[in-house]
């Protein structure tokens, strides 16, 4: 019995040893794979922040702004470009400007023609837009043409340019001449409900928010230009299309905020995040790709049902595509959401703004409405391309408001490869920032008078004094204004915002007279992907004659 309990005893003492022992192995070996993972991350903090970028990155030469914190400045400019701007005034450079962003990854701001033919032109397949940001945006206006890269961009634009060519982008000056109408005569209807205080209803003077106007016009333009569907947003003011756009493109710094953080980390973590404006996106967008997907199936029943010939297969983008074959149902789909959004959202927000410059400049307002009225009797008279296109001041104007308020202000490349720009080694990994706002005010291409309205430079003169139309405005390169970009990933739909806006606003200039409600009134430029005025566009607004 006593050896026994010696034995149990011995046992014990063996058990508590090895059970002692083995606890302090395993606490051992939990510190030393902390310590080992602290100090490898202090290391790669230490190469990251400091050996890496001041000893080695071949960026390190350039022109450089200091600090770490600069991407976070971009995002939140006011107006976004606006710094990037300082820094191309500022900072003495040969095309690049370096910057590093809160991680300490290295940026590059392209500021001259050489830089910008590199981009987006010469080496333009190899920088992309970093994937995250792609992953985000697709959630709004799917992988279509302005989302894609690569092969697939190749393929996607080769098979949309017929549909985007001048000759019918000309053809549909008759549609956006007519939803113009519909617009004027809805504005009347609006001013007679809401007349300025101390003023007569009849005398034809009211106030208008000319922002959801213009986008309820360039929606009922590029609904059936794009998919045969005349969504009548001018008409009903509950449209559900214009206010799925409203909610998610709305100019707020919560919305900014949002973009920011979905830029950052990968949608798979992003979208739990219980943050109000996931479910926003979730639910606006669902409707917009179920719309979007019942007019895919739609036009299909009706080609299948009446035989459609390839001619009158060709009335909308839509039908476009669905001749050519290259896309499946989910493809078209994706294309219809990117011109659903971006074909309306660019000249809605042109057409803003040029009410806004004309309100500081009544002169120009005057002369261009004196224009008009020279070559368009009134705004029942049908038009065609060749009045509008060749109306000297028209375009001067239309094209100052692009170069001005570019509707995407500021948008991001990465290297997918190491490549060169402007002479430079850029390695792989390394964004660029592309800056409209910036580059279309810089003095390197604009002199000093960069930020000024001048329709003039847009405007020269024939043999016989007579003001004609030029599309440099003076610039010595077409690099000089980026609006809608250049090369091979410039905006296939350009010059449809270009026609759209030159009827829309010849037509609202040529019926009415206007100001700004409140002189006073200061006017915020922002919003999450595209420009628009945070206070919105509050006009009063006069009818002009009997035009």
């Amino acid at each position: 019995m006593a050896d026994s309990l010696f034995a149990i005893a011995g046992l014990s003492v063996v058990e508590g040893y090895f059970l002692q022992r083995t606890v302090f192995v395993d606490h051992t070996f939990r510190t030393v794979c902390l310590g080992a993972f602290g100090v490898n991350l202090i290391l790669k903090i230490f190469w990251n922040l400091v050996i890496y970028p001041f000893f080695i990155n071949p960026l390190r030469h350039l022109p450089q702004v200091e600090g770490y914190l600069n991407n976070v400045k971009i995002i939140f400019d006011d107006p976004r470009g606006r710094t990037p701007l300082h820094w191309m005034k500022s900072i003495p450079n040969e095309g690049l400007i370096h910057f590093r962003d809160s991680l300490g990854r290295s940026h590059l701001l392209v500021t001259n023609h050489q830089a910008l033919l590199d981009v987006m032109s010469t080496n333009t397949y190899d920088f992309e837009k970093p994937w995250r940001a792609r992953e985000f945006l697709a959630r709004i206006i799917g992988f279509g043409l302005i989302l894609s890269e690569g092969s697939a961009h190749k393929k996607q634009r080769k098979a949309l340019n017929p549909a985007f060519n001048i000759k019918n982008i000309r053809a549909l000056y008759t549609l956006m001449w007519e939803k113009t109408g519909l617009l004027l005569d809805e504005l009347e209807k609006e001013m007679k409900q809401n007349p300025m205080e101390g003023t007569n209803p009849e005398d034809g003077t009211g106030k208008i928010e000319m922002s959801v106007w213009a986008s309820r016009l360039t929606l009922d333009v590029i609904g059936p230009a794009a998919m045969g569907r005349d969504f009548r947003s001018l008409h009903n003011p509950e449209n559900k299309v214009a206010d799925s756009f409203l909610a998610i493109l709305e100019p707020t710094k919560e919305k900014m905020a949002f973009l920011a953080l979905n830029f950052i980390l990968p949608q798979s973590i992003a979208q739990r995040i219980p943050w109000r404006l996931n479910s926003v996106v979730e639910e606006e967008t669902g409707y917009l790709r179920n719309l979007c997907t019942e007019i895919v199936n739609e036009k299909k029943a009706a080609i299948k049902a009446s035989g459609a010939t390839a001619k009158e297969l060709e009335a909308d983008i839509l039908g476009t595509m669905m001749l050519g074959g290259d896309f499946s149902d989910s493809e078209l789909v994706d294309q219809m959401l990117t011109f659903l959004a971006a074909g309306h959202e660019t000249t809605a927000s042109a057409l803003t703004w040029t009410c806004y410059l004309l309100c500081q400049h009544p002169d120009i307002q005057e002369r261009l409405r004196a224009e008009i009225h020279e070559r368009i009797p009134s705004g029942n008279t049908p038009i065609t391309w060749n009045d509008l296109e060749t109306m000297p001041l028209l375009n001067g104007v239309c094209q100052e408001v692009l170069r001005l308020y570019p509707t995407v202000p500021a948008t991001l490349r990465e290297s997918i490869r190491d490549t060169t720009i402007a002479g430079k080694h850029v390695p792989k990994g390394t964004r660029v920032i592309l800056c409209p706002y910036a580059i279309n005010r810089s003095p390197e291409f604009w002199g000093g008078s960069g930020d000024e309205f001048m329709p003039e430079r847009w405007i020269d003169t024939d043999k016989n004094g007579n003001p004609t139309v030029n599309h440099t405005g003076g610039a010595s390169t077409n690099f000089a204004q980026i609006t809608f970009l250049h090369g091979q990933r410039s905006c296939i739909g350009k010059d449809f915002a270009r026609a759209e806006l030159r009827c829309a606003v010849a037509g609202v200039v040529g019926r009415f007279k206007f100001e700004m409600q409140d002189p006073k009134q200061e006017i915020h430029i922002a919003g999450a992907v595209t420009t628009k005025p945070v206070e919105g566009m509050h006009l009063k607004m006069t009818r002009v004659g009997d035009w």
